[in-house]
């Protein structure tokens, strides 16, 4: 009687376990993804890439992408074809600029896939966008606060009077716009400013203006950036003041707050 017991308990035992065996089970003519890296960031006008890899045991019949910018729709599905790697087996990658309007934003690339039976699979990249010192320059307007002359002894704030109600715009499309405000300094208006433009290790500022009175005569500045923040910039500028009976490498440090 007790052998029979025991063998009733493993009859039980056997059916209770037949339902998870059968939903563990793997359905490998489905299609599977991979995508390499599926977080990414960057600033603002870099590009960057991420690879989809695909097995699809029932081929191919769409690859679509769409784009959310915090949880809503940014645009429509867009339509993409895979590389055929053979063997029921794609690659698709994915270029991506950095936009400056997703700064600090849930951004989200979906990739929908869709193999020649009907059988679905997706994938998600998330984009995490920082805001480029490029960025941080021509999105805010800037005053100058201090002008330092720090070859000096002591050093010396040369920052005028007049010059504190100027306030300059580095534009995104690089020209520069200057309002002088209420108070003019005498020689107010006789540069008119060009271009501005950061190097790509943002290190060097540089602004290129040209005399009003000769436009052949230009002047280009370069600027070390010492730091820079949305808020606040710092650039140091070695001027040459010989013609004044001073050195050819007069130190001047720039300090401009967002007004």
């Amino acid at each position: 009687m007790k052998k029979f017991a025991i063998f009733f308990s493993l009859c039980a035992l056997s059916i209770c376990m037949l339902p998870a065996c059968k939903k563990d089970t793997i359905d490998t003519s489905l299609p599977t993804m991979r995508l390499t890296p599926d977080r990414v960031s960057g600033k603002t006008g870099a590009q960057v890439q991420a690879t989809l890899t695909i097995h699809a045991p029932n081929g191919f019949k769409k690859l679509e992408t769409s784009k959310t910018i915090n949880l809503v729709s940014a645009f429509g599905v867009t339509s993409v074809t895979p590389q055929d790697l053979g063997d029921n087996n794609y690659r698709y990658v994915f270029t991506y600029t950095y936009q400056p309007e997703e700064v600090d934003k849930l951004v989200g690339i979906n990739f929908h896939f869709e193999d020649g039976k009907g059988n679905v699979a997706e994938k998600d990249l998330t984009v995490d966008t920082e805001a480029s010192p490029t960025q941080m320059i021509y999105s805010r307007t800037w005053k100058l606060v201090s002008k330092l002359w720090t070859t000096r002894n002591p050093i010396e704030e040369s920052l005028q009077e007049c010059e504190k109600d100027n306030r300059t715009n580095f534009r995104r499309d690089s020209t520069i716009i200057v309002n002088y405000g209420a108070v003019g300094c005498t020689f107010d208006g006789f540069n008119i400013f060009d271009k501005w433009t950061l190097s790509d290790d943002e290190k060097t500022f540089t602004q290129i203006y040209h005399s009003v009175f000769d436009p052949r005569k230009i002047t280009i500045e370069k600027y070390a950036v010492k730091s820079l923040t949305k808020d606040k910039m710092v650039l140091e500028i070695a001027l040459d003041l010989s013609a004044f009976g001073l050195s050819n490498k007069e130190m001047f440090l720039y300090t401009y707050e967002a007004a």
